[in-house]
C-alpha cells in the first residue's frame, strides 16, 4: 500500500514538474518578447485571407474528428461493428475523458463503455490501444526525417550528430509499446493496412490545419520551410509527457523552441499552437453533448 501511494507522489510530482517547466519556459519567452507593439497589430492586420483560413481550419476540426471515428470502425469492425453515427457519439465520448485524464488515459475506456458490451470491454480497449500506437508510429515515421533536418538546422556541430542519433531512437519505445500489447486481440492485414491509411489522413488534416494556422497568425515561412518544422513540431510534442493541466504550455513551449529558429517571434508560435488546441482539443469537449448510443436506443425500441 506505501509502494503504491509512493508511485502515485512520484508520478504526481513529475506531471508537475512537467507542467511547471514547460509552462515557465512559455512564460519566459513571452516575457523576454520586447516587440508587443508589432504584434498587437496582427489581428488589426487581418484581411480575407487570413479570416478564411481560420475558418478553415475550424472547419476541418469535425473532419479530424471523423477520421479518427472511421479508423475507430476499423478497428471494431469484426469485434463489435459501428455505424459512423455512433463511432462519431464515441469518438466525442472519449475526447471528454481524455482531457480530464493523465495521458489522455481515459480516451479508450470511454469509448468502450459505450459499446453496452461488457464482454467486448477488454478487446475493445486493446484494439484502442494499436489504434494509439499505429497513431503514433506514423507521427514518429514522418516526423524523423524533419526533425533531423531542424536539429541540423538549429543545434551546433557535434550536439547535432547526437540529437540526430537521439531522433532516430525514438523509435525504439514506439515498437517497444507496440511489442507489449496483449496478443489475445489480433488485427487483420486488411485492418492494419485500413488503420495506417485513416492514421496517415488524420495526421494529414493536422497538418494542412497547422499550415493554415501559419498563414492567419502571419508566420514568415515558406512552404520548405513549414514541410520541416510541422512534422518536427508534432513528433516532439508527441513524445512529450502528456497532461491536461500540461498541454497548452507543452505546444507552445516547442511551437516557441521550434519556429523561433527560424525567426518566428514568441507570441505568434505560442498562439498558433495554443489556437490549434483550442481548436481540436477544447471545441470538441466544449460541443459535446450527451447523447445515448444507438445500440441503446435500438434495444429500447
Amino acid at each position: 500500500m506505501n509502494s503504491l501511494l509512493a508511485k502515485k507522489n512520484i508520478r504526481t510530482a513529475i506531471e508537475w514538474i512537467v507542467a511547471l517547466a514547460a509552462y515557465a519556459y512559455l512564460a519566459y519567452r513571452l516575457v523576454t518578447f520586447d516587440r508587443y507593439d508589432a504584434f498587437a497589430g496582427l489581428f488589426s492586420r487581418f484581411g480575407a485571407k487570413e479570416w478564411g483560413c481560420l475558418l478553415l481550419t475550424v472547419l476541418l476540426m469535425p473532419l479530424n474528428l471523423y477520421l479518427e471515428a472511421a479508423k475507430w470502425m476499423e478497428l471494431l469492425c469484426e469485434l463489435h461493428p459501428l455505424d459512423r453515427r455512433e463511432a462519431f457519439r464515441q469518438v466525442l465520448y472519449g475526447q471528454r475523458a481524455a482531457f480530464v485524464t493523465p495521458y489522455r488515459l481515459g480516451d479508450i475506456p470511454a469509448r468502450v463503455m459505450r459499446l453496452n458490451d461488457g464482454g467486448h470491454w477488454k478487446q475493445g480497449i486493446v484494439l484502442g490501444l494499436y489504434g494509439g500506437v499505429i497513431q503514433t508510429v506514423v507521427i514518429t515515421v514522418c516526423g524523423i526525417v524533419p526533425a533531423v533536418i531542424f536539429l541540423h538546422h538549429a543545434a551546433q556541430p557535434g550536439i547535432r550528430e547526437v540529437c540526430a542519433v537521439a531522433a532516430i531512437a525514438l523509435l525504439i519505445p514506439v515498437a517497444l509499446r507496440y511489442k507489449s500489447l496483449p496478443r489475445s486481440v489480433r488485427l487483420t492485414g486488411r485492418q492494419l493496412c485500413h488503420t495506417f491509411i485513416w492514421s496517415a489522413a488524420r495526421y494529414t488534416c493536422w497538418i494542412v490545419q497547422f499550415a493554415l494556422t501559419m498563414v492567419w497568425t502571419g508566420m514568415p515561412l515558406s512552404i520548405g520551410d513549414a514541410v520541416v518544422l510541422i512534422p518536427a513540431y508534432y513528433l516532439l510534442v508527441t513524445v512529450t509527457l502528456n497532461i491536461p493541466v500540461a498541454d497548452a504550455g507543452i505546444r507552445g513551449g516547442w511551437a516557441v523552441f521550434v519556429f523561433g529558429f527560424y525567426g518566428v517571434d514568441a507570441p505568434t508560435a505560442a498562439l498558433a499552437a495554443v489556437a490549434m488546441w483550442i481548436i481540436n482539443t477544447m471545441l470538441p469537449v466544449a460541443l459535446f453533448l450527451p447523447v445515448r448510443s444507438a445500440t441503446k436506443q435500438k434495444r429500447e425500441e
